[in-house]
């Protein structure tokens, strides 16, 4: 199960995590509304900026919590049966969305693929590549040396993989564009979330420590602040802003996790957007307004709360239009199932 995973019938669901993927979800789509609708420049003051840091770190840390499952064994078997399933709705769903999107603004398909950001499409194609890597080292590797050479392998991923990176030839660069590489900088936090649902109690035990939170809450406000003096901008840096974002927004689902839960109208909500998350990332690139990149104001005059405010409701607007969509869509099991990765009893209710 991935963070786009939408069965829904796993008896060790944690409700607090389905609130919180949900809550990545409308990160993702806010981000691209402050992005390809206003497209705001990298250097206008926005709140997208300390949210990036967070965002897609959160978005694979989810991915690698929620494939750990104890007691599976990664044999030939095992692999076979897993990438059966996540072939499709991990490869072959997202390739057609990618075509057709590509068809509806006039992108030549090459360009398209050779993109490595693939006009948005990138996650799911990367995620595959990722539960790759996971499945050679854990097939390889019966011991608990898997961990620490997955945690190497991050590491060293996160450290050469930017989207500065090139080989200065044309055909490995094209390659590398293809895969998409550049994004696996992200690898080592879903690394880190298949091993923090490995030992989780030994992680809540971590996290209730009275000095972690007020100090990784600290680091992130501090760095930001400063971040004209500071080195902000260097991997290291950027790597510690990231996970000290990441334990903070970790942290604040778990502890007010009685909030998100299912027997409050806002947990229900959030919950089932959690598991719908697969839908509307296909879905909403078709129903992002680009006209508004027409509208400058916030380039030439930034009001970041304005701002921030203005595309929150733009984006819980696209997430509703996706979920009505999705409903619709999966009216038919087949295209469920094929398009989404339902189970064909996968009917959970929004109640709200």
């Amino acid at each position: 199960m991935s963070l786009l995973d939408t069965s829904g019938n796993s008896p060790q669901r944690i409700g607090y995590i389905d609130a919180l993927r949900g809550f990545t979800m409308f990160l993702v789509v806010l981000n691209h509304v402050a992005a390809l609708c206003w497209q705001l420049s990298s250097n206008t003051p926005s709140i997208h900026h300390y949210l990036t840091q967070v965002r897609m770190p959160m978005f694979f840390f989810i991915s690698g919590f929620v494939l750990y499952k104890a007691g599976v064994v990664w044999n030939g078997r095992q692999i076979v049966t897993f990438f059966k399933k996540k072939i499709p709705v991990q490869l072959l769903s997202p390739l057609l969305f990618l075509l057709i999107f590509l068809h509806v603004t006039h992108t030549p398909i090459l360009d398209g693929l050779l993109d490595k950001n693939k006009a948005g499409y990138w996650f799911t194609f990367v995620l595959l590549e990722y539960y790759v890597f996971y499945a050679v080292v854990k097939f390889l590797v019966r011991s608990r040396w898997a961990s620490w050479i997955l945690i190497f392998m991050g590491l060293v991923m996160y450290y050469l993989c930017w989207p500065t990176m090139t080989t200065h030839h044309q055909t490995a660069d094209n390659v590398l564009a293809l895969l998409s590489a550049h994004h696996w900088r992200f690898f080592i936090f879903f690394v880190l979330g298949t091993l923090v649902r490995q030992h989780y109690n030994l992680v809540q035990q971590w996290l209730d420590n009275r000095w972690l939170l007020p100090v990784c809450i600290v680091f992130f406000l501090a760095v930001n602040a400063l971040g004209d003096v500071l080195p902000v901008k260097t991997v290291v840096m950027k790597g510690l802003l990231s996970l000290s974002g990441l334990i903070v927004l970790f942290s604040f689902f778990r502890n007010k996790q009685a909030l998100f839960s299912r027997e409050t109208r806002l947990g229900r909500t959030m919950q089932y957007v959690g598991r719908r998350t697969l839908d509307i990332y296909l879905l909403h690139f078709f129903l992002l307004p680009l006209n508004l990149s027409a509208f400058t104001l916030f380039n030439d005059h930034p009001m970041p709360i304005i701002e921030f405010l203005a595309s929150s409701i733009i984006a819980i607007v696209i997430i509703a239009v996706c979920l009505v969509i999705s409903e619709i869509i999966r009216l038919s099991p087949w295209l469920a199932h094929w398009l989404f990765g339902a189970k064909t009893t996968d009917r959970p209710q929004a109640g709200c």
